[in-house]
């Protein structure tokens, strides 16, 4: 086992030079990555309820974060593609078109959008955003079987879902965004709005001769491969387009209803009185 100086003295060398992950710190559930996680997860929700509480702060900070994210991006692309052994630009993985990847089309929207186009930007963040955020710091295993949490890649995965899981909190606990005033109900549709537009460019890519699985249409990733295993990849991508759909509506079905319980029990009310 290697000790802490050694994932300080390689935090940006590629997976291809690292030793096997199993003596590395920090890799998938070690002491490290829990006391990683726990520190960073107290830091974003201590962050996140300090600039719910100064909402002049918020539309700034998200914009930083935006910004930031996208440099990111970039630079991780760009790292991946070039330190490794193999220099080259892997169009089957390097795309941003993964669930987690939307956050990133959804924030300009988010900050600057109105009406509907913000509640569609805003539903997305608040449901599969968080959803995204809390799966990956319970199961990092994009990052974290290869790499330590104390590394280039360890750490892009963890601000970038920290700041997923950071946004949300924010949105919720400010009143940005709520789960609520639902009266239509084409509204429970909003959240996965860019989800759907997403899943275009991911599944012609998906379907083409590239062996791609972007937005895990077709079922390849670990859980789901486990779940799905012998179902043809066509029905697997429909399935995964109703839980896209389905999913984020959960959110906001009991605010529906209540609205919809509320109307009939108003309408009988009305009715009663006209008979009087």
């Amino acid at each position: 086992m290697k000790d802490f100086g050694y994932v300080i003295d390689n935090f940006f060398t590629h997976k291809d030079y690292l030793v096997p992950a199993n003596q590395i710190p920090g890799t998938m559930y070690t002491p490290l990555q829990f006391i990683f996680v726990a520190v960073l997860l107290a830091f974003i929700i201590a962050t996140a309820i300090y600039v719910a509480k100064h909402k002049r702060l918020i539309k700034p900070v998200f914009t930083g974060i935006w910004i930031t994210l996208v440099i990111l991006e970039v630079l991780i692309v760009a790292w991946d593609t070039f330190s490794g052994k193999n220099k080259s630009f892997d169009l089957a993985v390097n795309l941003s078109l993964y669930p987690c990847s939307i956050f990133m089309y959804a924030m300009p929207f988010a900050i600057w959008g109105k009406g509907n186009v913000k509640k569609m930007a805003c539903g997305y963040v608040c449901t599969l955003g968080l959803l995204g955020a809390a799966i990956n710091y319970i199961y990092p295993v994009a990052r974290l079987t290869t790499y330590s949490c104390i590394s280039f890649a360890g750490f892009h995965t963890f601000f970038y879902h920290g700041s997923m899981l950071f946004t949300c909190l924010v949105m919720l606990i400010s009143g940005y965004h709520r789960y609520t005033n639902v009266t239509h109900w084409w509204e429970l549709l909003l959240p996965s709005v860019m989800s759907l537009v997403v899943s275009i460019p991911a599944n012609i890519i998906n379907y083409s001769s590239i062996d791609a699985d972007y937005m895990y249409f077709r079922g390849k990733f670990p859980l789901l491969a486990k779940l799905c295993g012998g179902v043809s990849e066509v029905k697997i991508t429909f399935v995964i387009y109703i839980l896209y759909i389905v999913i984020p509506a959960l959110f906001y079905l009991p605010s529906y209803v209540a609205y919809k319980r509320r109307t009939k029990d108003s309408s009988a009310l009305c009715t009663e009185a006209a008979i009087l």
